[in-house]
């Protein structure tokens, strides 16, 4: 049978209760458990809340992708691409990206929240001043929900990306601190009904030292073994890239039928950890060392089942988990045992990276440590306004992928580990 969803909150039906939802955008799991440590004392933050659990983003690790994900589960449709700027199958043209489109072509995500930060305006006056503006979300966001009469209400924190993207893991430890105060207070105000809290964030972040753009070498690599960069795709040598940012992954939008050619040859690319498409067989996994195929067999009632097929070499390293080449093993099984591997869930994380959009990519890539991918022009007006940047998101491996869970609803035990889809469920 499908592994249940341990966070499982119904709405409540009698007005007894009430479920505040607080989503914090790129605060990895491993700061969270160091905040959360009883040895702490009186210093240790969220105190009386179950977890944190680990919880395993999609791939690409990013908020658009990660948050679609996430509420999936509970009716959101898909998003028409990876992030505001997408390329559209249809029009065989990108869309999206830009003040004017940010909040105009608005992703269902986004439209989802009781309370967020608005606006990219808003955005960049945020970065000038962190420590007030993140005072001012949480304050306002607070008195929102105490003002509403909402059973379920969800905040979402967008801050703490930028908070992270300038400062590291550390820089977000003044903001879970003040929020975590903030609910102290909140609570011992008291209102007209109880109320739990769920606190998760979207994916982690990785970095410590400048980062470098691949973007150069990847355009280099790709000319070399024939093909060209383009807008459209017009014929079967064209290939079409959507930036969204400066993260470590990155998508490409191919000619049918191209799809391992151009995976083959990202793959070849310094900084490029690995790419991975779709063949006629399944999904190609391809790496520097070699490549290996995803199989997924859906399953109408029941478990799905996944399976790892080394070709040449082993771009996962989960050969070893399987009885033998290409062995089929049930979800349950993968999860388990590769939750705490580099790649965490790959498998899942993989097949699912195809199917959580409208337009899914020809191509994705993951960079290796110290790699992102973005456009020049935003990799320089970084290095203007806050240097060289230091820390992203967007990879396979663990640093990027492991974001949180935790929660005081009563009666809640904290699982070893959680997927995105399982960190909400439906309610009602």
């Amino acid at each position: 049978m499908k592994r249940d969803s341990p966070l499982n909150l119904q709405a409540p039906t009698d007005q007894a209760s009430r479920v505040l939802l607080i989503a914090i955008d790129a605060v990895p799991y491993g700061l969270v458990e160091r905040l959360t440590d009883p040895e702490l004392g009186d210093n240790a933050i969220f105190q009386g809340f179950a977890g944190p659990v680990p919880m395993i983003s999609t791939f690409p690790s990013t908020t658009s992708l990660a948050f679609g994900g996430m509420l999936e589960s509970i009716g959101l449709e898909r998003s028409p691409g990876y992030e505001c700027r997408f390329f559209d199958w249809q029009q065989n043209c990108k869309r999206g990206g830009g003040p004017i489109s940010y909040n105009k072509l608005r992703f269902p995500w986004r439209k989802f929240f009781d309370w967020q930060s608005e606006g990219v305006t808003k955005k960049v006056v945020q970065a000038l001043h962190l420590r007030t503006a993140a005072r001012l979300a949480v304050k306002d966001s607070l008195a929102a929900f105490a003002g509403s009469d909402k059973d379920l209400y969800y905040i979402y924190y967008d801050l703490t990306d930028l908070i992270a993207h300038l400062k590291g893991p550390e820089g977000l430890e003044p903001f879970l601190r003040y929020l975590d105060q903030a609910l102290k207070e909140l609570r011992s105000e008291g209102g007209r009904h109880p109320y739990s809290v769920v606190l998760y964030s979207d994916h982690g972040i990785a970095g410590g030292n400048p980062l470098r753009n691949v973007r150069k070498d990847v355009k280099r690599t790709l000319c070399q073994a024939g093909f060209s960069i383009a807008r459209r795709i017009r014929g079967p040598h064209d290939v079409v890239f959507v930036p969204f940012g400066l993260v470590s992954s990155f998508v490409a939008f191919t000619h049918r039928g191209r799809e391992v050619d151009v995976a083959t040859a990202l793959a070849a690319a310094k900084g490029v950890d690995f790419s991975v498409a779709n063949d006629k067989a399944g999904l190609r996994i391809v790496n520097a060392q070699g490549s290996a195929r995803v199989l997924h067999r859906p399953r109408n009632s029941g478990e799905d089942f996944y399976a790892y097929e080394p070709l040449s070499g082993d771009p996962l390293g989960y050969a070893e988990l399987s009885d033998a080449a290409g062995s089929w093993q049930p979800d349950s099984y993968w999860f388990e045992a590769t939750r705490s591997k580099d790649y965490p869930d790959a498998l899942y994380r993989i097949v699912r990276s195809f199917n959580l959009v409208k337009n899914p990519a020809s191509v994705i890539c993951s960079t290796e440590s110290g790699y992102m991918f973005g456009a020049i022009r935003t990799s320089i007006l970084s290095r203007i306004s806050a240097g060289r940047l230091r820390w992203t998101h967007g990879a396979m491996l663990k640093g990027d992928s492991l974001g949180f869970v935790m929660s005081d609803t009563p009666g809640w035990r904290a699982p070893k580990a959680l997927r995105f889809s399982e960190a909400l469920t439906t309610w009602g």
